[in-house]
């Protein structure tokens, strides 16, 4: 998972040093030094960015100000990153979103543990040792088919219900049961890579997608993610495509898209419009996927699918 990084004063900024150098993970962060900085029109993007791109997202600085810059760009414990906030003495390290989920829970602990600090963890599972269904799909590289019964399976579980694990390998699903509590855990490892000319229609996406997925024998419901270069954050039928079906999008940079090592088609005349020489494909591999389906083209969209393996 990449990382960002925002700092607010310049022991701050070298706490960010510190840090990029205690950790390997953190090596190759994306760092905002908001106090070298005279628009703060910037940290917005910077933060909206992070989201968007799934970053971790790391404020040294206090709570406060990191809650109020992530507040309008707050979605989904299921798809937020992690944001965790530390101070400029790296003293106390405070996982503030998607402790689960996100791994900021564990993500923070390695940081206090790296940098000679305390993780200050506040999630209530955690704090009394007991168990928490979303770190148990978050371990397991599972999705949770309702959201709304994490909160009634922790209550449970607080209470001191018992709890009840039934797999089902053949359909790649778990049921956790909690006293009168149940929740479906789901594996979904395929991604999406999509690519369109500007202003493609839903429409066409959907038909395109569908045929796609009937000639491949893939369910829809498998699709954990979709994947595209960040020109297409704001490309109406794509996103319409993921809100209609509730698939999370992850965006990368052209730069990112050509950092991925592989063996991929190649365009020319994508290379000059975007600055990749392929997106669709690029993308399935920087989502962490592995090509199951290269780049298949039609109505000026591309697609290719990709499977993230287990473990």
């Amino acid at each position: 998972m990449r990382k960002a990084i925002v700092t607010f004063t310049d022991k701050g900024e070298a706490a960010a040093d510190r840090l990029t150098e205690a950790m390997a993970e953190f090596a190759d962060a994306k760092v905002y030094h908001a106090h070298k900085k005279k628009d703060r029109h910037g940290l917005h993007k910077f933060v909206k960015d992070s989201f968007a791109k799934g970053r971790d997202l790391v404020f040294i600085g206090a709570c406060g100000i990191a809650v109020r810059l992530i507040a309008p760009y707050i979605k989904d414990k299921t798809t937020d990153p992690a944001v965790i906030v530390m101070d400029e003495k790296c003293i106390h390290v405070i996982p503030i979103l998607s402790g689960h989920l996100g791994g900021a829970n564990d993500l923070g602990i390695k940081i206090a543990k790296a940098m000679g600090g305390e993780a200050v963890i506040t999630t209530a599972t955690d704090i009394n040792g007991s168990f928490a269904v979303d770190n148990y799909a978050k371990k397991r590289g599972l999705e949770i088919e309702d959201k709304d019964d994490i909160v009634k399976i922790s209550s449970r579980v607080l209470d001191g219900g018992r709890v009840t694990i039934e797999e089902n390998p053949f359909e790649r699903e778990v049921y956790i049961t909690v006293d009168d509590a149940r929740i479906r855990l789901r594996s979904k490892p395929v991604i999406l890579g999509v690519g369109c000319k500007r202003g493609i229609p839903y429409s066409q996406i959907e038909v395109y997608i569908s045929h796609l997925l009937r000639e491949y024998n893939i369910d829809i419901n498998d699709i954990g993610v979709v994947a595209t270069i960040d020109l297409k954050k704001k490309e109406e039928g794509i996103l319409k495509w993921c809100d209609e079906h509730n698939k999370k999008l992850l965006v990368f940079s052209a730069a990112e898209l050509m950092a991925v090592e592989g063996d991929f088609s190649s365009s020319d005349f994508v290379m000059e419009t975007t600055g990749a020489d392929n997106v669709c494909e690029r993308a399935v591999a920087a989502a962490g996927g592995r090509i199951i389906v290269r780049k298949a083209a039609k109505y000026g969209i591309t697609v290719a699918i990709g499977k993230k393996d287990a473990g």
